[in-house]
């Protein structure tokens, strides 16, 4: 069975490097993208167990791509953890769970590892 990525949606690039080192430490393959557009374009080639959601980015924020990826037949099988450090603006958004940022790498591993679906 080939391993289904995790598809990490995250502009600021230290942010998406530390979480890629750290899931990758753990086996998992980590597909980045920089805002919600980019990651609705590469969605379909993708076979993602989880996604990992920033809400606050250019081009397309977590709401707005939330609003378009609930669309899509395979929405209903894809968690989704979103991170953010705006938790009273996270209540509502529809999402597997949340993980305050600054984040603690305990708890996004813990959050991956009860929501991975690979």
């Amino acid at each position: 069975m080939i391993q289904k990525e995790i598809l990490l949606i995250e502009d600021d690039e230290n942010i998406q490097d530390v979480i890629k080192l750290a899931l990758e430490f753990e086996g998992h393959k980590v597909v980045s993208a920089n805002n919600g557009k980019e990651a609705l374009d590469i969605l379909p080639s993708l076979n993602p167990g989880l996604i990992l959601l920033d809400l606050m980015m250019p081009v397309m924020n977590g709401w707005e791509f939330m609003e378009e990826f609930k669309k899509r037949d395979t929405a209903k099988d894809i968690p989704v953890v979103v991170i953010s450090a705006y938790s009273e603006r996270a209540v509502n958004i529809d999402c597997t769970e949340f993980v305050q940022k600054p984040l603690e790498l305990d708890t996004l591993l813990n959050a991956v590892k009860k929501h991975y679906r690979g």
